[in-house]
């Protein structure tokens, strides 16, 4: 009989119960009792920033680099701007251990039809070297960056951070020696459950620090584009012509912004949004190298 491996049993228990989780989020909401268990086992000491993907955001900064406290000397480009994955891109460099999952879990769980299955989640810091290498394999600084443009070419949002969950169904060791870097499409997140959760759990998935989204409702034509399919915590509404948001639900993933037709959306980094970012990320888990 061949013998089932962690990770082999954790694919099966994810790919049967994926579409489950919106369920076991709102199950949460009406017992307590269950909440508890689930936020011990899966969620306890999260904190996860969703980055606004580049081509929705906008900052404006002096001279042709930006510097922060942390040592480090952040490129801008010709137009002066700071990108929200420089923070990916910053923790890749600072850190030793990079390791990229094959496929995305959400995905292939979901049986996505509109983006990419095998740009998977980038893991760093001590755990990622726990990982079974039938799920991925371990890559250089360079290749962990290349896999980051990639998810932005795809269209996919950059979330980063402490999940607990990666650390239990990849069985990494201690949340703190995991960072997980993941690449999201609307239609399959993990996260779409958040609107879901009771409160306490569903504060720990948040916007990226020192970003601001602002929304001009005059020069929305309600045209409700941004409303379909494109918000994956379902925070905008159109009703009768009119564009309602919902600044609680929002993490400003910047998809709105992005498509908008009139510019009615838009998403700017205040000038320290890079070191704040970078700061929050560092407690998290030391990925630095030794």
């Amino acid at each position: 009989m061949k013998k089932i491996s962690f990770s082999d049993f954790s694919i099966r228990v994810i790919h049967s119960t994926f579409n489950t989780r919106f369920f076991l989020a709102k199950a949460c909401q009406k017992l307590p009792p269950l909440a508890w268990v689930v936020d011990r086992m899966l969620f306890a000491g999260d904190d996860i920033q969703v980055l606004p993907r580049d081509a929705a955001t906008k900052t404006h900064h002096a001279g042709t680099v930006q510097e922060v406290e942390l040592n480090t000397i952040v490129p801008v480009s010709n137009e002066n701007t700071v990108l929200p994955s420089q923070v990916l891109r910053e923790m890749i460099k600072r850190s030793r251990y990079h390791f990229i999952m094959d496929t995305c879990i959400c995905r292939t769980s979901n049986n996505c039809q509109d983006y990419p299955h095998d740009i998977g989640c980038l893991f760093l810091g001590k755990g990622s070297q726990r990982i079974s290498t039938k799920l991925g394999r371990i890559v250089s600084a360079t290749e962990a960056i290349q896999h980051v443009n990639r998810g932005q070419e795809a269209g996919l949002v950059p979330i980063i951070g402490r999940n607990k969950i990666d650390s239990v169904w990849l069985n990494t060791g201690p949340k703190e020696e995991l960072l997980s870097i993941c690449h999201c499409c609307q239609c399959c997140c993990l996260w779409k459950m958040t609107p879901n959760l009771p409160a306490g759990m569903g504060s720990s998935f948040s916007p990226m620090e020192g970003v601001e989204l602002t929304f001009n409702e005059d020069i929305c034509n309600g045209c409700g584009l941004c409303s379909k399919e494109v918000c994956f915590v379902d925070a905008i509404t159109v009703m009768g012509g009119t564009t309602k948001r919902d600044d609680q639900k929002c993490r400003i993933c910047g998809r709105c912004a992005e498509i908008c037709p009139k510019s009615a959306v838009k998403i700017e980094m205040h000038d320290d949004a890079l070191k704040r970012s970078l700061e929050r990320v560092k407690t998290l888990v030391d990925v630095e190298l030794e």
